[in-house]
């Protein structure tokens, strides 16, 4: 009995346990079904959410805004990103295989546990980060990495790393492996705001991808985990030991030699940043940019890959940079202009805890955000009488002697400093500049002027100061109208102002030789009614002169020098010397409406030309760019060009922009003269006496033949200009204040402008030869522009000097031509 009790006892317990173990056995089941359906339902509504990746297909990265020089070289990189989108074909298949192999070794697998997702790969990842219960390992493939770059975010979820698995599944349904690969290699961020491997490759070694070192290309592939921290410019020793572990496994997959290998990991790790465009060019990249935002709207400018080609010589623009900054420093320093000149004082005086951070390289508070034009900030260490010690931005010490502050003085009208401690003091913050020296070009002559040149890279450093005058300079190739160099101010940093289109100043003389030009064309003159014409030769009275205007007022123009001769002034020497009253006769013989008709044929619209008699003394309003396309027609026989920045406008696909309605746009010159090539010739022979006997003696320091040109000052000496040309190239200068005061009583065109205009000719005609000026078979005469003959007794054909009016000048001998320039200059 009590061995069949226990039995069935037994057997009662064992199918308790039986029915229990089925309990939780079911109890489980129904757990990890619910979990399934839960996952699955989960699944599927972030599956449902998922965006369409066929679209993909048609991707074109957001690509900044690129501006180019004529020689191809990049200006400026205008956008939110710094982006290259380049097929797979011509990106190096090292490069691809340095990412496969760091990134997705097993990326060209169809093995479904490897592509596109790594399924080893995500249980490894959960496993570590149950260990660390946080989210510190990744396993994304190639494909789940293209995913988050187009679709997701960085966030480490796990809602994103399912719809990132997910979405990987769906871009290799409809791409193949190396169209994943294109769209990663062209997406991925690398650091410094380069996405992609072009832009990396350029950012860190300034190099295209088919440039690279294989190292280089190790280095660029090992960026992806983290950009910041392995950033071969900010931690160069971390990034090559991610170099050689990129290198290691490249070798390990057989995608190189040990050889190789062991030879790219001697390379040493010389990267730093490089600037995506060093703009040489600001004034110009400014207006292309802002006249295609407003033209086409501001995404399409600066996100569509849009590509500018211009007309701008590097090397011509550097010049004009550096010859408007130094000129324009020059005369604020009281080196070029013959009117004193003070010092303004430091820009602060630092004390404590900021002196310390200036002299450790810290940028003081009280400086523009940028250093502008060719100065460089200073604080002052220690002076004495003799010297000062200067900290050059916590980088080096320099030393300034009296030499070089010797122009600062404390008040107009005071002496030199005789001591470098009067100037400056400890903890003064100041600007310098590489020192410079200025000599006199024209020396001996009236208007001779002070230029400079560059005394040598170990000649020390020179105190200055921010100019408060302004100017602008703009060249043009004269034949094809292409500008060549513009600079529309000081310094762009510290204002974005473009004088050289938008300031709209008086020219003063600088406009006579549109009017002389009317003279001179006869057969227009006469056709406009007029019963006489004029020569070069042609004598014009120099006695006061008082006209009666319609208002009832009476005007009387004076000349420079308040001074009139007892000798008529042949047309050619007026203009030399720049005289203003036969000007005016000249003017109103010829007629101010047919005058006020013929300058527009320069370009000049009517509206801005006054019917008055001071017009040919220039009081009307016109910018550097105007009167330096007006030169222009002189300069190339004739033809009036339309002057241009662009080129052309590619698109992203290669396709051009219509450059139809672009104020600066390329159009082919025009085939027909605006003048005749004679009235031009004569009028470049006249101001090349301008040049050789003239207000712009100061140009013959260049040493050469082919130059002519015009001063102008206005009246109070509020502008200073110099326009001039050779047969290939028209440069045009102005200088002045922007709010139009006088720049003193000494100022003229030939002291403030000229300088400037000779600086960058300098470098503009080092490319050029020295030709005379092209004569044409409608000018008659004797005289050889080319050899240095005083004056111009050339006519045109057909229009020979009236004996009336000009026998005696017709007929002077050379040894009266000489008396009578003499006389000329003992007058003026």
């Amino acid at each position: 009995m009590g061995k069949g009790n226990s039995s069935a006892a037994g057997k009662t317990g064992t199918r308790k346990q039986r029915h229990m173990g089925r309990w939780i056995l079911l109890i489980v089941l129904l757990i990890f079904a619910n979990i399934f359906i839960g996952a699955a339902i989960f699944t599927y509504r972030i599956w449902a959410t998922l965006p369409p990746v066929h679209e993909l297909k048609e991707w074109h990265p957001d690509e900044p805004l690129r501006i180019y020089a004529a020689n191809g070289s990049l200006l400026q990189v205008i956008g939110p990103q710094m982006r290259y989108a380049l097929p797979l074909r011509q990106i190096p298949e090292q490069l691809q295989e340095a990412f496969i192999a760091a990134e997705n070794s097993h990326f060209y697998s169809n093995n479904p546990l490897y592509y596109p997702v790594s399924v080893p790969g995500i249980l490894r990842a959960a496993f570590v980060d149950l260990t660390h219960l946080a989210p510190v390992q990744g396993a994304s493939t190639i494909p789940e990495q293209v995913a988050r770059n187009f679709y997701l975010t960085p966030q480490k979820t796990i809602t994103r790393k399912v719809a990132e698995i997910l979405l990987a599944y769906k871009l290799a349904q409809h791409f193949t492996h190396a169209e994943i690969l294109e769209l990663y290699l062209n997406k991925i961020y690398l650091g410094q705001g380069a996405y992609g491997v072009e832009a990396a490759a350029e950012t860190y070694f300034g190099k295209r991808v088919d440039q690279l070192t294989l190292g280089e290309m190790a280095t660029i592939a090992g960026l992806p985990p983290a950009p910041s921290y392995l950033n071969p410019v900010v931690n160069p020793q971390l990034a090559k030991k991610r170099r050689d572990y990129v290198l290691r496994r490249m070798f390990a997959r057989g995608y190189i030699t040990r050889a190789e290998m062991e030879t790219a990991e001697q390379e040493p790790v010389l990267s730093r940043y490089h600037e995506s465009a060093s703009n040489t060019a600001p004034y110009v990249t400014d207006w292309i940019a802002n006249w295609l935002s407003q033209q086409f709207g501001t995404d399409f400018t600066y996100r569509s890959g849009l590509k500018v080609y211009t007309s701008i010589d590097p090397e011509d623009q550097r010049a004009a940079n550096q010859a408007l900054e130094i000129g324009l420093e020059n005369y604020d320093m009281g080196l070029t202009s013959l009117d004193p000149k003070i010092y303004h004082g430091p820009i602060a005086r630092l004390h404590g805890a900021n002196y310390q951070a200036a002299l450790s390289g810290k940028r003081p508070e009280e400086l523009p955000p940028h250093d502008p034009a060719n100065l460089k900030w200073a604080v002052v260490i220690a002076s004495s009488a003799k010297s000062a010690e200067l900290s050059l931005e916590g980088k080096k010490t320099v030393t300034l002697t009296l030499r070089d502050v010797a122009w600062a003085r404390s008040r107009l009208g005071g002496p030199k400093p005789r001591a470098v401690d009067a100037v400056l003091q400890h903890g003064d913050l100041v600007w310098i500049r590489p020192y410079v020296t200025a000599v006199t070009a024209g020396a001996g002559q009236e208007w001779g002027a002070n230029v400079w040149s560059s005394a040598g890279p170990d000649a020390g450093w020179q105190l200055t100061q921010i100019p408060r005058v302004q100017g602008a300079i703009v060249s043009l190739d004269s034949h094809t109208g292409a500008i060549l160099a513009m600079s529309g101010g000081f310094s762009y940093e510290l204002s974005h102002f473009n004088r050289a289109i938008f300031a709209y100043r008086q020219p003063g003389s600088g406009f006579k030789p549109f009017v002389y030009a009317a003279a001179m064309d006869a057969p227009a003159l006469l056709a406009s009614g007029n019963s006489n014409y004029m020569t070069p030769q042609t004598l014009i009275p120099d006695t006061p002169l008082s006209i009666t205007l319609p208002s009832g007022q009476i005007y009387s123009p004076t000349n420079y020098s308040n001074q009139f001769s007892n000798t008529p002034i042949p047309v050619w020497a007026n203009l030399a010397y720049s005289h203003n009253v036969p000007s005016v006769r000249i003017l109103m013989d010829i007629g101010i409406p047919y005058a006020a008709q013929y300058v527009q044929r320069f370009g000049f619209p009517a509206k801005q030309i006054p019917s008055v008699p001071s017009m040919v003394l220039g009081s009307g309003d016109f910018a550097p760019l105007q009167m330096a396309r007006g030169y222009a027609v002189f300069s190339n026989g004739g033809y009036l060009v339309k002057p241009y920045l662009i080129r052309k406008i590619v698109k992203s696909n290669g396709t051009q922009v219509s450059l139809l309605g672009c104020p600066m746009g390329y159009e082919a010159p025009p085939r027909e003269p605006a003048i005749p090539a004679g009235v031009a010739y004569l009028m470049t022979e006249m101001m090349q006496q301008v040049i050789k006997i003239g207000t712009g003696v100061a140009a013959q320091s260049l040493g050469r033949h082919d130059i002519a040109g015009k001063t102008g000052t206005t009246n109070n000496e509020n502008n200073a200009w110099f326009n001039g040309f050779t047969p290939q190239i028209t440069t045009s200068v102005w200088v002045g204040y922007d709010d139009n005061r006088t720049m003193g009583h000494w100022a003229a065109g030939a002291r403030e402008a000229l300088p400037i205009w000779i600086h960058y000719m300098k470098t503009a005609l080092s490319k050029t030869p020295d030709l005379p000026f092209p004569r044409p078979s409608t000018v008659s005469g004797p005289t050889d522009s080319f050899a240095s003959p005083v004056g111009v007794n050339d006519y045109l054909t057909g229009y020979p000097p009236v004996a009336s009016v000009t026998s005696s000048t017709a007929s002077t001998s050379s040894s009266e031509s000489s008396k009578l320039i003499e006389t000329i200059k003992n007058l003026f």
